[in-house]
């Protein structure tokens, strides 16, 4: 099978992919702060700051899975934390094809992350797909910089696919365990007004997608990942107590609340649109998980 390098290979959603690509029988190796070897997947060194990547990591790579960036509500939106999250993002797509192109790599494939942030933060019933205008806002304007820093690899004739990625469950990280405690304890309430729309997508449909943009050759360009049903963070909030048996009786935390804890990442929590999933599944994806009583129920039992 075919050698396969991830950047963010030790994040939630390389672990998964790195997984199930192990299971398959490829060989994977991952781009990592520190070099060694974990679970079996040798890691190879690389600093986006200073510019340096082993390039033994390269040696016999077929295609490339790029999901390196810092974590976007880890800490409080300062100018700094702002810079860190764009360049962690864009400038090490930029030394990876640096890298390619000066060693002449022979990569086939690139896989890169985005997010559903590129349509920008608000409120709206209009169903956002592929092809409509990013938000002019913050998260809009650092996923326009961070697909625009993959152009290079097109240009070059390189099959490359964009993964713009919704709302991660995993009982392994991202939202659902920060949740989970509040409503264990039947304390679980939505966000703000609750109106906003949550596009979740759980872990196994979204290492799936990545890997079925890597094997379907056919397969070029933008592809939203959410998961199918569309619903509202109270719908969410209603359906994750329900799946612990839990009550579900507490008001809605107010804006002002999450504002004063969150600042200015608040719009990640307190807004959300309707995202469409027509454009993957009709490349021929087939879901895991169609709804979010489905997906909840897993992770429950999990």
């Amino acid at each position: 099978m075919a050698k396969i390098l991830i950047t963010g290979g030790t994040g939630l959603v390389g672990r998964a992919i790195s997984k199930r690509l192990m299971n398959e029988g490829y060989d994977v190796v991952v781009l990592s702060r520190e070099a060694g070897e974990t679970k079996g997947i040798k890691k190879y060194k690389w600093d986006v700051k200073s510019g340096y990547i082993d390039l033994n990591a390269f040696e016999g790579v077929e295609a490339v899975i790029h999901l390196a960036g810092s974590g976007i509500v880890d800490k409080s939106w300062t100018e700094a934390y702002k810079k860190e999250i764009r360049d962690s993002r864009v400038k090490s797509s930029e030394l990876i094809f640096k890298t390619i192109q000066k060693n002449k790599i022979p990569i086939k494939t690139f896989i890169g992350g985005s997010a559903i942030g590129y349509y920008g933060s608000g409120m709206s019933d209009h169903v956002f797909k592929e092809e409509d205008e990013a938000g002019a806002d913050f998260m809009g304007r650092v996923c326009v910089q961070w697909e625009n820093s993959y152009k290079p690899f097109t240009e070059a004739g390189i099959r490359t696919c964009i993964i713009r990625t919704g709302i991660v469950l995993s009982k392994h990280g991202g939202a659902y365990p920060k949740m989970l405690l509040a409503f264990k304890w039947g304390l679980g309430s939505p966000f703000g007004s609750g109106k906003q729309y949550f596009p979740w997508i759980h872990l196994n449909d979204l290492a799936g997608i990545f890997i079925y943009a890597l094997q379907h050759e056919t397969l070029h360009g933008t592809f939203n990942a959410v998961g199918p049903e569309i619903l509202t963070n109270k719908d969410f909030s209603q359906k994750l107590a329900k799946s612990l048996n839990r009550p579900y009786f507490m008001p809605a935390v107010p804006l002002f609340m999450l504002k004063m804890i969150l600042g200015e990442r608040v719009v990640t929590i307190s807004t959300g649109l309707k995202i469409s999933n027509k454009k993957i599944k009709e490349a021929g994806f087939v879901f895991e998980f169609e709804d979010v009583d489905a997906a909840l129920k897993d992770l429950a039992r999990s």
